[in-house]
């Protein structure tokens, strides 16, 4: 019996690794959420948050139909898309921005009806726009951080 085995070059396994790396990079790159997808998807939200808060109900389906659309478009231009896993984290941080987000709801409706006013609504479009535009930034912050991490190790 004859065990016909090569010895694997160490050179060509370092830059297999690299090249492998490289990819993985690029592919990371390719799944970052653009800059006017956080800034479209903040918009939307804060127009809703006022759309409600101030009690046009007329215009409600203008933002409802909106939203979709923009997250349709941004899924059709990805390339990529990041493998995600559900976390308890992430569960948490869902419940709290939907509660926050029907908190600011409730308070523009409330500052709305005790001073007949529309700056609660409107306060409270601009808390949620800002908001949501936060953690855009911060997920793409947090995309970059990795890809930089993985460049460096």
């Amino acid at each position: 019996m004859n065990n016909n085995r090569k010895q694997i070059n160490s050179e060509e396994a370092k830059a297999a690794i690299k090249s492998i790396k490289k990819f993985e990079n690029s592919s990371l790159q390719h799944a970052i959420p653009s800059p006017w997808f956080g800034m479209a998807m903040s918009i939307v939200v804060g127009l809703l948050v006022f759309l409600i808060g101030a009690g046009l109900r007329d215009y409600y389906f203008f933002p409802i139909i909106a939203l979709p659309l923009i997250i349709a478009i941004h899924r059709s231009k990805m390339k990529v898309s990041p493998r995600a896993t559900t976390s308890k984290k992430t569960l948490i941080a869902l419940v709290g921005l939907i509660g926050l987000m029907f908190g600011l709801i409730f308070a523009g409706i409330f500052v709305r009806s005790l001073y007949c006013t529309m700056i609660g609504p409107i306060i409270c479009s601009l808390i949620a726009t800002f908001t949501i535009y936060w953690i855009s930034v911060s997920e793409r912050n947090e995309h970059k951080n990795k890809i930089d991490q993985d460049i460096g190790s």
